[in-house]
């Protein structure tokens, strides 16, 4: 019995070192999240401002979902991925981005997306919605709202300039 009881404890000893040793790295996968994120979304606006046959393609499908002003909106969505994503890759802003370009994504995926699904029945439309890249984008995003911009941002260097960040709010 008492065997037992050193055994649990040393068993839940490792656990609470292992949870304590993946708490302390916790700023890595977010870190590397809101980068790349911001990266992909600097890139895509980039391009659609930059590249006239790609700014085309996007007005052309806004003209398709029947958004309004699609010229205007094109040049709107393509400057607020870029811009947004451009300050997700520094950590600058980074929970007001984020929910700006989760609305994009949902604007997006009301719009477009969701008409591109074909399955029949409620588990293969669930599964194919699930499987767009932009609801992906929205539950990364979302992290990153509530998260905070991790260790190694604008942000965390605004609200603490010379001393050790936040744990509970720059991770």
């Amino acid at each position: 019995m008492v065997a037992r009881r050193r055994e649990g404890s040393s068993i839940r000893l490792a656990i609470q070192s292992a949870r304590a040793a993946l708490r302390s790295a916790e700023w890595i996968p977010i870190t590397a999240a809101r980068v790349l994120i911001g990266i992909f979304f600097c890139i895509s606006g980039g391009t659609k401002l930059l590249l006239p046959a790609q700014f085309t393609l996007m007005e052309q499908t806004l003209v398709q979902s029947h958004i309004p002003f699609a010229h205007a909106n094109a040049l709107f969505v393509s400057l607020v991925e870029f811009a947004c994503g451009g300050c997700l890759a520094l950590g600058l802003l980074t929970p007001v981005c984020a929910l700006v370009l989760v609305v994009v994504m949902i604007v997006a995926i009301m719009t477009n997306r969701i008409q591109s699904i074909q399955a029949s029945g409620v588990l293969p439309w669930l599964d194919d919605f699930l499987y767009l890249p932009e609801v992906l984008y929205v539950m990364i995003l979302a992290w990153l709202i509530f998260s905070g911009p991790g260790r190694y941002s604008i942000d965390g260097l605004i609200v603490h300039p010379r001393g050790e960040p936040d744990r509970a709010k720059h991770r």
